[in-house]
């Protein structure tokens, strides 16, 4: 069944332009606060240049986020520089949601967020993404041509089969970058892997969902 992403989510937090000098504050560069997730920390499914990231204290936080945390099933996506960059949130993060990036909320009775997921990696939602993109030097999507975009969702009940085989596959990909991280080299065989896995996924979905 075909529908808006308007129809699916229950919220989309999206606090383009705020700062903390806005706010009255500023951030406080120490790792142990809390961390400002911007596009510059998503990347290929995974959380990265952490240690380059801004922090900021509680009370930042609770002036910020005026929205709510951050939950298990939502969605994080770059709206610019690089547009359309993901991330699914599978435990609980306590995060400042920052520059250029989006939190999707879905509405768990029509879609599941594994398939989801999945569905927004592929490469014809990145083709509706960048339709319905503005600018020139930096391509970007604003909150209400996102909410415009029309996806096709299988019934629930399948979604959440198919979503099972993606998080299995995605749990095998993390996995593999851990590896490749603790053993700090290039591993030929978990290379070839890491790229199977991301083909079988896109064929998953294009062959599983008629």
């Amino acid at each position: 069944m075909r529908y808006k992403i308007d129809d699916i989510v229950t919220l989309i937090m999206d606090y383009r332009g705020k700062t903390p000098k806005k706010l009255g504050m500023d951030w406080t560069e120490n790792s142990r606060d809390i961390l400002a997730i911007s596009a510059k920390n998503i990347k290929n499914g995974r959380l990265i240049n952490k240690d380059k990231a801004h922090y900021g204290d509680e009370n930042l936080y609770k002036k910020w986020m005026k929205d709510g945390d951050i939950k298990v099933g939502d969605i994080l996506m770059t709206s610019e520089a690089p547009l359309g960059e993901s991330y699914l949130i599978t435990k609980p993060l306590k995060a400042i949601l920052s520059q250029r990036t989006f939190l999707i909320r879905l509405n768990k009775e029509l879609a599941d967020p594994w398939f989801f997921y999945s569905l927004i990696q592929s490469p014809m939602f990145k083709m509706k993404l960048l339709a319905k993109a503005t600018g020139t030097t930096v391509i970007g999507i604003k909150q209400k041509e996102l909410r415009k975009i029309i996806v096709d969702l299988p019934s629930l009940n399948i979604q959440k089969k198919i979503g099972y085989y993606f998080k299995v596959i995605d749990q095998k990909i993390r996995l593999n970058n851990q590896i490749n991280d603790n053993l700090d080299v290039k591993n030929t065989f978990l290379t070839a892997l890491f790229l199977l896995l991301i083909i079988f996924r896109f064929l998953l979905l294009i062959f599983l969902i008629v």
